[in-house]
């Protein structure tokens, strides 16, 4: 006889306890959902939940946080090509249960805590890039308007690919078109 083995139970994954929280999200609404409703829904303790998320707003988030810290990293490095680090986000892991979100946010009561998330990451986006661009030796105003405006495409990629249809279209190339766009329109950098 075979005894189980021991350790964490596979239910605790982040993209379980994620789509724990957007199924009670669609149920009940994001505000009137506890971390606890979460962590019972999944089959797991609020301990289980913390090691993976910091937040209730996290389970929107985390995919799509692990990509902008990805950027961060590359556009901090001097090595690394600019057009290479922009481009290094549309790889990796899609943010599927953030496409959820986006597309029945009005369902979940989650349409505020987009727009506050958006804002905040939108903005550390918009810092790495003018940071990058000005120790490259752009000015202060043309770094930043930089920074905003391929910060903008990229957050305007996200929302279009899940207003599309997330499963039926590649993040991807919806990131890499608008980086294009972005540089047709800013001038390149």
């Amino acid at each position: 006889m075979r005894t189980p083995s021991r350790g964490r139970p596979p239910a605790s994954s982040r993209e379980v306890l994620a789509d724990a929280a957007l199924e009670l999200f669609l149920e009940r609404g994001y505000e009137a959902t506890s971390v606890t409703e979460i962590t019972r829904r999944a089959g797991v303790s609020r301990a289980s939940f913390f090691n993976y998320f910091t937040s209730k707003p996290e389970t929107l988030w985390f995919v799509l946080d692990h990509r902008i810290a990805e950027l961060e990293t590359a556009l901090a490095d001097q090595t690394a090509r600019f057009d290479d680090a922009l481009a290094a986000v549309a790889t990796g892991a899609r943010p599927d249960t953030l496409a959820l979100a986006i597309v029945d946010a009005r369902t979940m009561g989650v349409e505020e805590e987009l727009g506050r998330g958006r804002a905040d990451r939108q903005l550390r986006v918009a810092s790495a890039v003018a940071a990058r661009l000005g120790r490259e030796g752009k000015t202060l105003i043309d770094a930043e308007i930089l920074g905003g405006g391929y910060a903008a495409a990229l957050f305007a990629a996200v929302w279009s690919w899940a207003a599309r249809g997330a499963g039926r279209h590649s993040l991807d190339d919806e990131i890499r078109d608008a980086l294009a766009a972005a540089r047709a329109v800013l001038g390149g950098r």
